[in-house]
């Protein structure tokens, strides 16, 4: 019903709140907008906005129209993404995102190994959040993702390649801090930074709980591991992390003890596979495979 202007329009005045402001935005005449936006009114037999005191205020029906006007658009804006790479053409540059625990840990080990091989391949790398991960394959804005969750989407292959497992983070002057091993019983009671239950390491944290009878009270809900470990080296209780994070350099103001029944945290690498393979994606591939086999477990 609405043309490409008139919906071009109508956004612009959502955005700036005024129509002279729309008509700044666009380059175009103030009044000759008025007149767009009483036609589109007329055309869609609703009210867009209501004029109190010389402004606009969008109707609830218009701020409908917006929400789904903008993920067009957001479609729009990645069409062009697509469209501007296929421009370009081929090139020597190899993307590569993963978690962030992944990132920050074993996928630098895994790229310098690529870098011998290739020593004039470009890299991307990127760290990629659940949300971003199956955009981020899907519309071809990286070749491989490294993550510990499978991707959800029909055009993306997702290869369990590894595991790592979950540890317990303390201060170095915890009680527990020259144990070895523990279990969950023995940090009952404690003020435990976590995450929520509809994340990959939340889920798994619940599965370790569930099957030892023990429940998980959370004092402060964190989305990357990075910051519960920080959380802890200021005192502020401990957490349940994955090995991957306890790589990472800390200093000497944190400490990680093994669980007597570890969850196991997994590994995916994943692609597009309607997309053409990269030439060192096998490469690659078997590299991420080596790297995780030869972990050390201590």
């Amino acid at each position: 019903m609405l043309t490409l202007r008139q919906i071009e329009i109508f956004r612009a005045v959502m955005i700036t709140k005024t129509v002279s402001g729309a008509a700044r935005m666009l380059g175009t005449s103030q009044p000759g907008l008025s007149r767009m936006l009483a036609h589109m009114e007329d055309r869609l037999r609703f009210r867009l906005f209501d004029r109190t005191r010389g402004r606009l205020v969008p109707t609830q029906e218009a701020r409908a129209l917006f929400e789904e006007i903008e993920h067009v658009f957001k479609g729009i804006a990645d069409l062009d993404h697509v469209v501007q790479r296929l421009a370009k053409g081929t090139d020597r540059t190899f993307r590569v995102g993963s978690s962030p625990s992944l990132g920050h840990s074993i996928v630098p080990q895994m790229l310098a190994r690529l870098l011998r091989d290739y020593p004039e391949l470009t890299l991307q790398f990127d760290i990629l959040s659940v949300e971003q991960a199956g955009d981020y394959l899907a519309l071809q804005r990286g070749d491989y993702a490294l993550t510990v969750f499978p991707v959800d989407h029909p055009n993306v292959l997702s290869s369990r390649i590894g595991a790592g497992r979950m540890l317990c983070a303390v201060p170095a002057d915890h009680r527990l801090a020259g144990r070895e091993r523990i279990t969950l019983a023995d940090i009952r009671g404690e003020r435990i930074q976590s995450f929520r239950s509809d994340t990959p390491h939340g889920r798994i944290i619940a599965q370790m709980y569930a099957e030892q009878g023990e429940e998980l009270d959370v004092a402060t809900y964190v989305r990357f591991a990075e910051t519960a470990v920080s959380f802890v080296a200021n005192g502020m209780g401990i957490a349940l992390v994955d090995s991957f994070t306890a790589m990472q350099g800390h200093g000497n103001a944190v400490r990680f003890l093994e669980f007597d029944a570890p969850g196991v945290l997994p590994v995916y690498i994943s692609r597009n596979t309607i997309a053409a393979r990269p030439s060192i994606g096998e490469t690659f591939e078997e590299i991420a495979r080596s790297v995780l086999l030869h972990l050390p477990r201590g």
